[in-house]
């Protein structure tokens, strides 16, 4: 049973990865160009060795001025404070954005998949460890 848990937890990880992704490259495709200034990055944990950065972004979009939290299934860090990055914004609501390099207002949303994969693994090394040495698994 453990190992079915662990088997279900991956495969959400992988089709919520592929759904965000989707999302993510169909904005960035069909989104109108904005242009935002990152006015704070974020750098945490999400765990012993995976970090994420969050950042967040000014922009105007319609005569409208936004303040949005990006962050990124893969960290890259690449940003600071004051730079400038080209987003591409939902027409339709203006508060999703994203960017080319994959940062979008999804934000920890995006961490997700990873983490659920992340325990996958765990749940089914330990039921496995488990029968191993002769332990009941569940």
């Amino acid at each position: 049973m453990a190992v079915f848990l662990g088997t279900l937890l991956i495969g959400s990880g992988l089709v919520l990865s592929a759904r965000l992704g989707t999302a993510i490259d169909e904005r960035v495709r069909t989104g109108a160009r904005a242009t935002g200034r990152v006015v704070h990055v974020e750098r945490f944990k999400v765990s012993r060795s995976f970090a994420a950065t969050r950042l967040t972004v000014n922009y105007t979009f319609g005569g409208v001025r936004h303040r949005e939290r990006l962050s990124s299934e893969l960290d890259e860090g690449r940003y600071r404070n004051g730079d400038v990055l080209t987003l591409h914004v939902d027409r339709s609501d203006p508060t999703k954005a994203a960017t080319a390099e994959g940062y979008a207002t999804e934000d920890l949303l995006l961490q997700l998949p990873a983490l659920l994969e992340g325990l996958g693994i765990v749940v089914i090394m330990l039921s496995l460890a488990l029968l191993r040495t002769g332990a009941p698994a569940e």
